[in-house]
């Protein structure tokens, strides 16, 4: 009987790690992740978890993610939540909602750092979203939560 527990138990614990997000990066290298989308609308959202309307528009970006993710679309996740906080916020977060993609995180110095290297006119607010084309032209840049069916019509537009 123990050992059928104890089958149980494995089989169990490698589902819930096969549900695990992939992993939370450091911004550091913007260029490699955008390579790695060419070719796709991509969606970046900043985002932390202590922002209410980001908390709120999350579950609607991961089912737009799900739904359009084999469709020639990204998601980028960038939590602006400080680096001691990922392991004990950014993580539980991600994985309460269900995000098994690759998630990035801020890790420069200062604030100003972190936005005048994204882009020089964002003012920092959150959640912020910019949606680029597939040829990476910044398409669409909104700031303050929205709604699935908004973010879906505007993925739309470009996936035709």
């Amino acid at each position: 009987m123990r050992y059928i527990i104890a089958i149980v138990l494995l089989l169990i614990s490698v589902n819930l790690f096969s549900q695990e997000i992939k992993s939370v990066k450091n911004i550091d290298d913007l260029e490699a992740i955008r390579k790695s989308t060419e070719g796709k609308v991509v969606l970046y959202n900043f985002w932390a978890t202590w922002c209410g309307p980001c908390v709120q528009e999350f579950p609607d970006l991961v089912k737009l993610y799900n739904n359009y993710k084999d469709k020639d679309f990204a998601l980028i996740f960038i939590s602006v939540d400080v680096p001691e906080q990922v392991q004990s916020k950014v993580l539980p977060f991600l994985k309460k909602n269900s995000v098994d993609f690759v998630s990035y995180y801020n890790d420069f110095r200062t604030i100003d750092d972190f936005i005048n290297y994204y882009d020089k006119n964002w003012e920092g607010a959150i959640p912020s979203t910019y949606i680029y084309d597939k040829n990476g032209n910044l398409s669409q840049k909104f700031i303050g939560n929205q709604s699935y069916e908004f973010f879906e019509s505007e993925i739309k537009k470009l996936l035709n």
